[in-house]
């Protein structure tokens, strides 16, 4: 009897033996378990865009140089009209009594550009144009920069006009002359046509406080 008892506890033995490596090589050749985490939820943002009622949309113009754009109105349209002929006073030989201020030069009236101008150390200031030749003149313009910076000021002056640089004749008695750069900052002065070489300019006074001297970035003369 106790030799079958020893026998039945080798085969249960042997039997969980066999189990047991069953299972650990069914444990070695399964895929692993792999937990994926959670997807999250999406974050979703409401983007407010503002109304466009009321607002203009404008498309870019094209433009290959400085100046206003197609559509725009055209600051120029509002200056002061001056002749359609040649300014006789471009380029010709121009000088001063009074000493300048800096590089503010007299000869800066005759060079065509209305960035640079003349300036005098304070007024009275006399300035005189040689046209090196005689013309028939009747109208004279004094421009400043019409650049909105240059605000609204005004300056008095007189207008003379000679043949021969040592007798000259009043064409525009002093008064005072206002300038805007609305208008395109230019005074245009008007008489009966004279024949003349020299125009001779004589300021006295100037509303700008910034300088005390008179000023000119043109003068221009006309047939």
């Amino acid at each position: 009897m106790k030799k079958y008892l020893n026998i039945i506890l080798i085969i249960v033995f042997s039997a969980l033996i066999v189990a047991s490596v069953i299972i650990i090589v069914q444990a070695r050749t399964e895929e692993p378990l792999v937990i994926e985490p959670e997807t999250p939820d999406p974050i979703i943002v409401e983007i407010i865009v503002p109304p466009t009622s009321g607002m203009v949309v404008v498309d870019t113009p094209d433009q290959t140089e400085p100046g206003p754009p197609a559509g725009f109105p055209d600051p120029e349209e509002n200056w002061i009209q001056l002749p359609d002929s040649p300014n006789i006073a471009l380029g010709k030989t121009v000088t001063s009594g009074d000493e300048h201020q800096e590089v503010y030069e007299a000869s800066n009236v005759l060079d065509g550009d209305l960035t640079s101008y003349w300036e005098s150390r304070g007024v009275p200031a006399t300035i005189t144009i040689d046209l090196e030749g005689t013309y028939n003149i009747q109208t004279v313009a004094v421009r400043l920069n019409p650049a909105p910076i240059w605000e609204p000021r005004n300056q008095t002056f007189e207008v003379r006009v000679s043949t021969d640089g040592t007798n000259f004749t009043v064409v525009s008695p002093l008064q005072r002359h206002d300038f805007d750069p609305d208008s395109g900052n230019i005074v245009r002065i008007d008489f009966d046509a004279i024949s003349a070489r020299y125009v001779q300019m004589e300021f006295t006074e100037k509303s700008s406080g910034r300088s005390a001297g008179a000023q000119a970035s043109e003068i221009e003369i006309f047939e």
